[in-house]
């Protein structure tokens, strides 16, 4: 214990005020997943008063009430071959259009004894008739592609600007199979899968037409306008169910570390020292994340710090026990 508190004083020292702390490991036969305690003797008092002025600091977490979501993923969505499918649906309305016209000319001589014979009259009705006939389809490959909602936006073209230019992005959302609510979700959040900060609000348009191959779930799209980023950009998502809201505790994203592939906090113990906990988040929230298991109201949990702890925590495991 005495080489733990040397230890301990000149981590402080080094580290020009980091917070540091001396461990107790669990025996080697415990599960790998359980929580490590990280503890100082009760008569260490001094130490914990130092670490105190180094920096760490304590919160209990906030609960707070929040709307049923269910977890998803997704990507940012290439939007080429949505813009290209708006240019085929004008190149085939400007033939259409120029198609009828000129039925309607013919016609018109035809009917008034001019320099039009029948035979020019019903070829010219038959290519207005092509050419509605391929507006249609352009139509129904854009709907079918793409989903209704999103082919009969009021908004479509300044939509198409707003993607052409990089000022919105559209994204897929896909729900494992069984996490599909009945009813359509209510809103949607999405951000990159591989960072840490807060999920943005999109613009759900409806279900996805088309299913993903792989996952077989429900799918839907939305259109990202808040710091949308490039297309193939791997996305994790929540969307709000229908339901009534439920208490969550709440911790701020400074209080949770990762280590070997789990999520972990650092809790203060009765006797002064530190317990590695780990723990289960659950949905994004402006002040922090949702924990759903391993943490209590009463608990005190580092927020200021905890970084600094399961460092020590690895350089102690890595520098031998007591003598």
């Amino acid at each position: 214990m005495k080489k733990n508190l040397f230890v301990l004083l000149a981590g402080l020292v080094l580290g020009g005020g980091a917070t540091w702390l001396a461990l107790q490991h669990r025996a080697a036969d415990k599960p790998a997943e359980k929580s490590p305690d990280l503890d100082i003797s009760a008569g260490s008092s001094g130490i914990t008063r130092k670490l105190a002025a180094a920096g760490l600091t304590y919160a209990a977490p906030e609960t707070v009430e929040v709307k049923p979501v269910v977890k998803g993923y997704g990507r940012v969505l290439d939007a080429s071959p949505l813009v290209a499918a708006i240019g085929d649906i004008k190149v085939a309305r400007a033939a259409a259009d120029a198609s009828d016209k000129e039925f309607a000319r013919t016609k018109a001589l035809h009917d008034t004894g001019e320099n039009a014979s029948l035979q020019a009259v019903e070829t010219a009705e038959a290519a207005s008739l092509r050419d509605r006939a391929q507006l249609d389809a352009a139509r129904a490959r854009l709907v079918t592609s793409w989903g209704r909602a999103l082919a009969e936006r009021s908004d479509l073209s300044p939509l198409i600007r707003a993607l052409t230019l990089g000022e919105a992005a559209l994204v897929r959302i896909d729900l494992l199979p069984g996490d599909a609510p009945a009813q359509p979700p209510a809103a949607a959040r999405v951000g990159p899968l591989t960072g840490a900060g807060m999920l943005s609000d999109v613009e759900l348009l409806g279900p996805a037409p088309l299913a993903d191959p792989q996952a077989q779930g429900q799918g839907y799209l939305a259109v990202w306008r808040t710091t949308p980023l490039a297309p193939g950009t791997a996305l994790t998502a929540e969307v709000t169910v229908p339901g009534d809201p439920q208490k969550a505790l709440v911790l701020p994203r400074s209080a949770f570390v990762r280590h070997e592939g789990g999520v972990f906090i650092y809790v203060k113990t009765k006797e002064g020292g530190f317990e590695r906990r780990l723990v289960t988040t659950g949905v994004s929230l402006p002040a922090g994340l949702a924990v759903i298991e391993g943490v209590e109201e009463k608990d005190q949990v580092v927020v200021t710090g905890a970084q600094q702890l399961l460092a020590t925590e690895v350089l102690g495991s890595a520098g031998g026990g007591d003598e």
